[in-house]
């Protein structure tokens, strides 16, 4: 807010001259500042357990593949060799909600991981199902992994605060993951290198619904845009 509005004063006052450049920047401050709000929107309603869904059916293989087709050009450009490990699973999860995640993690890669192999994965674990993310770069501490989710936090090593960030993307996984009723986590380190899972539970079709609703009780912020199978 201080650069932009000390711009704007510049212009105001004569110091910069007006050009379709300084204009573009403004323009590009403005939606930095617009994403960063409505990134604190999301986790707001995370964290209050308001955060509505819109359930429907998916392949979360399907979902990985059209998360890497999105940012296929900023992954060539930080030297990024994609390896993929996609076992078809289908889930019920809201669709734009867990593309949000999926991108997060791997912009997460391009700025704190280029030039290295990031292996995307889905498939079932137990109870859960999973999308995963792991590179081969410089990797966290065990007391920075520990902060990973924290908001506003940005590592100060190798993997930090050179590369800028607004240090939401994280937590923002994990709000969205538990909004589904599953979790983000970063698993255990081998050697080097950085993994975050998104855990989704099996849906289980055994919990009470409300009274006329066919969304189980705890989902009262699901809404479904299609019928759930079995029902």
């Amino acid at each position: 807010m201080t650069i932009l509005r000390g711009r704007l004063q510049g212009l105001l006052d004569g110091a910069f001259e007006p050009s379709p450049a300084l204009y573009g920047r403004l323009i590009e401050h403005v939606d930095d500042l617009s994403a960063i709000v409505e990134e604190l929107r999301t986790l707001a309603l995370g964290n209050a357990g308001q955060l509505d869904l819109q359930v429907s059916h998916l392949d979360l293989a399907a979902e990985a593949e059209s998360a890497l087709t999105a940012l296929e050009e900023p992954l060539a450009k930080t030297g990024i060799t994609v390896k993929r490990r996609l076992e078809s699973v289908v889930t019920h999860a809201d669709r734009a909600r867990l593309r949000q995640a999926f991108v997060a993690l791997l912009e997460n890669c391009c700025r704190y991981a280029p030039q290295t192999t990031v292996l995307v994965e889905t498939g079932r674990a137990g109870e859960h199902v999973f999308f995963r993310c792991t590179d081969t770069g410089p990797g966290l501490s065990d007391e920075n992994r520990a902060r990973a989710f924290e908001r506003f936090w940005r590592a100060d090593d190798s993997r930090g605060r050179a590369r800028g960030g607004s240090g939401l993307g994280l937590p923002i996984v994990k709000a969205i993951a538990q909004a589904h009723g599953g979790d983000a986590l970063i698993l255990p380190a081998q050697n080097t290198g950085f993994a975050v899972e998104i855990r989704l539970p099996r849906r289980d079709i055994s919990r009470p619904t409300l009274p006329g609703c066919t969304l189980p009780a705890a989902d009262r912020h699901v809404q479904w845009l299609e019928p759930p199978i079995g029902r």
